[in-house]
């Protein structure tokens, strides 16, 4: 079928788009390549109107302009509200996590991090948020079913979380309010272009605006380094960033403390773990290296 652009399709095909795109790929690519200078013509309109602007070096690629946003009512907003976020560790003994946060815990390869994350998923299973696993299967459904029927927290049959296969775009996934989202763990596809993940924790962490809901992400680092692959800049939206190697957890920053004059900024915990590593045993906190 011939179908002919229209200002008034592409205007429908941007309300639904999300993230970059070309013009050629309006409205899903469906219109012949006659048709591109007449897509050309309708976004170069929308262009000069203010609705999407130019980014990047390759010609043609555009984003939505995001002025939609409304005043907020701050002042009725609960004092200290806390998000009720378990982790394990016993970690909120030291750090405070307000609703709408994001979590990071960055781990070398077979520290624990996917251990640690599936723990977190099923300390808060059963509270007061729906929670979400959005994993990206690296050992497939087997490895994942043993390492939760493993664990020392029984997990009720069906399971009170959702299990859902992502290897790309986590962000698409977080609309859901009162919703608690662990995800194992956002990777590069192409494996170069590490410098995309921290742009990729902010997006999570600007989608729970608002919906009373909380990420906690995982993400690969180099052994013996504090910071994931993506460096500092995956450091910035999280209201708490963890580094996980072998047989230690390291709290690299906490925005906010639960002892004002003891901030746990660089504590450490030693441990080990067992049952197929959903299980840690042994933790003892210390300072210093």
């Amino acid at each position: 079928m011939d179908v002919k652009p229209t200002q008034e399709a592409v205007e429908a095909w941007l309300g639904v788009v999300n993230g970059e795109f070309h013009y050629k790929s309006a409205c899903d690519g469906v219109f012949d390549k006659k048709y591109h200078p007449a897509l050309r013509m309708i976004f170069s309109r929308l262009h000069k109107d203010g609705v999407i602007e130019p980014v990047g070096k390759r010609d043609g690629v555009y984003r939505l302009i995001e002025n939609q946003a409304q005043p907020i009512d701050w002042q009725d907003y609960e004092a200290h509200a806390d998000s009720g976020l378990i982790l394990p560790f016993d970690l909120r003994k030291y750090v405070f996590i307000y609703p709408d946060s994001t979590v990071v815990i960055a781990g070398s390869k077979s520290s624990g991090k996917t251990g640690w994350l599936y723990r977190c998923v099923a300390l808060n299973m059963l509270g007061k948020r729906k929670v979400k696993l959005l994993t990206n299967m690296e050992g497939g459904i087997g490895m994942l079913k043993d390492r939760f029927s493993a664990m020392d927290i029984e997990i009720p049959r069906p399971a009170p979380f959702d299990v859902i296969p992502v290897f790309d775009h986590f962000h698409d996934y977080i609309k859901d309010s009162a919703t608690l989202y662990v995800i194992d763990y956002i990777d590069c596809p192409d494996g170069e272009s590490f410098y995309k993940i921290g742009s990729y924790v902010q997006k999570i962490d600007q989608k729970l605006q608002g919906l009373n809901s909380l990420a906690v992400i995982g993400l690969q680092k180099p052994v013996g380094r504090d910071t994931a692959f993506g460096g500092e800049q995956t450091l910035k939206a999280a209201a708490l960033y963890l580094a996980i190697d072998t047989g230690k957890l390291k709290i690299v920053d906490a925005k906010v403390p639960v002892n004002k004059k003891l901030h746990p900024k660089n504590m450490q915990f030693s441990f080990n773990y067992e049952e197929e590593g959903t299980k840690f045993i042994d933790i003892e906190p210390f300072w210093g290296v």
